[in-house]
């Protein structure tokens, strides 16, 4: 979208601009509250983007990296990164029967 002259002006006055402030100049200038963003960074201009959200990944169990480290600590093994070898796979059936 182009911007005339007095809404590149309005924009500027308005920086720094945040979310929220974009949100309501979108609605001002009848433009999408993405254009807005993207013209003030065009300018230059400041920008704050609003918070992320907390996701529901956030909130999920052990990742597989401290489950596998949790493997090799209660078998003994050595520390490394990746997935157990066939030798440790053995070692850990063993252990589990």
């Amino acid at each position: 979208m182009s911007y005339t002259d007095r809404e590149t002006a309005i924009v500027v006055s308005a920086a720094p601009l945040t979310y929220e402030t974009a949100v309501a100049l979108a609605e001002k200038l009848n433009k999408s509250t993405r254009s807005v963003i993207s013209k003030a960074k065009s300018l230059g201009l400041d920008y704050t983007p609003k918070a992320p959200v907390a996701t529901a990944s956030a909130k999920r169990g052990p990742t597989k990296a401290q489950i596998m480290a949790d493997i090799r600590s209660a078998l003994a093994l050595p520390e490394r990164e990746g997935d157990l070898t066939k030798d440790e796979l053995v070692k850990l059936l063993s252990f589990i029967r």
